[in-house]
């Protein structure tokens, strides 16, 4: 059984799902609750997790917040949001996260119960992948798996390896491949494949030694693989978790200033690289979340970019929009103006690239929707999911269901559960004689009693009342 922590500032909704967890998916038990993601914190830097389900808008820390610090120990544990109708740039800004998946409120159990149980076989899938179970552990914050590997280590280190930013990167997630491999060859069994890295733990005989042994560990993966980079940092009293931390903001910084390996001691000129990125990126993200650049956010965010070395302005543009919570697809074609020429002059391009696909975004969602919705309208009696409805239009399920709540005016599941039911109310009148479970399953229930309850909750009747009824 997995173990999830509900993150809920809601009395009565946390109550509710630390309850119906199981009951919804037995693969899931509420292992933990909080009511805001500060107590979230505390409860993940002490147990361990195999899924977090928070609620987006909490006091304190929100959803985001949250979920941002959880990508920083771990890129890979499932995160699934709740989020409010008026929360459409928020459920934006979690794709961009690698959310698992949000749902919106008021919760549908159908929803969540589907939710859950993809989510379990994604905990199964990655426990399994996970190269080294005891690291993969301890950097989920299991405590004991962390005592146990630090018993076995210390002192170590934690070094974080991803392929270099290259414009034009179409092979990135093969890269991403060959380079965990490479690792998992080196490092096996203290080696994990995390989403967009690969961690490896180093061992060292003295914490003295800890800058030197990084070092020469990272040069013999750039010897066999130029464009690999690093980020690393030594284990300390404060943990895994911590170094994880430090290290993923070195990594970040190497690749932006596209440089092989990158300590978590900064000296001057790395903390000032780290500052303006910061800077950067808060800016970008201010001007998406308002939906236009104005003039001034744009001739900031072309001055600093000149800031920074003329061969790493590239990379430091490609790291940026990487980073930012704009929508995959706007990101994706703002990217491919970033050709490695001009990096003023591309970068420019690409943040106007950026919002004009945002503006264009907005206008072509109707047809995404509308294409979404005749869909269903066909092949509502299949069991459509869904993610399977957004792997057919080559959207994220988060992204699809957003923009369906907003033009629809309701879920994708309640659009679903309407096409069925106005059906099946059809077939109850045209054919008096089909028997109920045959007039169920062709609406796409396989379960007769189910459809008797779903068709009781929709209209107030069992089927057989409701026939009666308006036979009469």
């Amino acid at each position: 059984m997995f173990r999830a922590l509900i993150v809920e500032d809601e009395d009565l909704t946390r109550a509710y799902l630390a309850e119906k967890l199981n009951e919804l998916c037995p693969e899931w038990e509420a292992a933990a609750t909080a009511a805001d993601g500060m107590e979230a914190v505390e409860k993940l830097a002490h147990e361990r997790f195999d899924a977090v389900v928070t609620d987006i808008r909490m006091p304190g820390m929100d959803g985001l917040e949250l979920a941002r610090y959880i990508r920083r120990a771990d890129a890979e544990i499932p995160i699934l949001i709740l989020s409010g109708y008026d929360e459409f740039d928020y459920a934006r800004a979690a794709v961009r996260l690698n959310v698992f998946d949000y749902l919106l409120k008021p919760l549908n159990e159908d929803e969540l119960s589907s939710a859950l149980s993809a989510m379990a076989e994604q905990a199964a899938a990655r426990l399994a992948a996970a190269g080294s179970p005891l690291l993969a552990a301890a950097l989920r914050g299991e405590a004991e798996a962390e005592r146990a590997l630090l018993l076995q280590h210390a002192p170590c280190a934690l070094a974080l390896l991803a392929p270099a930013y290259r414009p034009a990167d179409e092979a990135r997630a093969e890269r991403l491949k060959r380079l965990a491999e490479d690792a998992y060859t080196r490092f096996a069994p203290l080696c994990v494949r995390q989403a967009e890295r690969t961690a490896i733990l180093i061992p060292t005989e003295s914490e003295g030694l800890t800058e030197t042994v990084c070092r020469a560990t990272l040069e013999r993966f750039t010897q066999a693989d130029p464009d690999c980079r690093g980020g690393y940092a030594a284990v300390g009293a404060e943990g895994l978790a911590a170094a994880a931390a430090k290290a993923g903001a070195a990594l970040r910084l190497a690749l932006a200033l596209d440089v092989p390996a990158q300590s978590a001691e900064w000296m001057y000129e790395q903390r000032s690289a780290d500052e303006r990125l910061r800077a950067m990126l808060r800016n970008l993200n201010e001007a998406i979340a308002g939906g236009t650049l104005t003039e001034e956010r744009r001739a900031a965010l072309l001055d600093r970019l000149t800031e920074f070395p003329e061969g790493a302005r590239v990379t430091a543009a490609i790291a940026l929009l990487s980073a930012c919570d704009a929508d995959p697809a706007a990101c994706k074609s703002a990217l491919s103006r970033l050709r490695g020429g001009d990096a003023a002059a591309e970068w420019a391009a690409a943040l106007d690239e950026l919002f004009t696909r945002r503006r264009e975004d907005a206008e072509t969602v109707s047809h995404l929707v509308r294409r979404s919705r005749d869909y269903l309208q066909l092949h509502f009696a299949e069991p459509v999911s869904l993610s399977g409805l957004a792997e057919h239009f080559g959207v994220t399920p988060a992204y699809l269901s957003s923009l369906f709540h907003r033009e629809m005016g309701e879920s994708y599941s309640q659009y679903l559960l309407q096409l069925r039911m106005e059906e099946a109310a059809r077939r109850m009148l045209a054919e008096p004689d089909a028997k109920i479970y045959d007039v169920g399953r062709a609406v796409g229930f396989y379960s007769a009693k189910h459809f008797t309850h779903v068709f009781g909750r929709y209209f107030g009747l069992s089927p057989s009342k409701y026939r009666e009824k308006k036979t009469k």
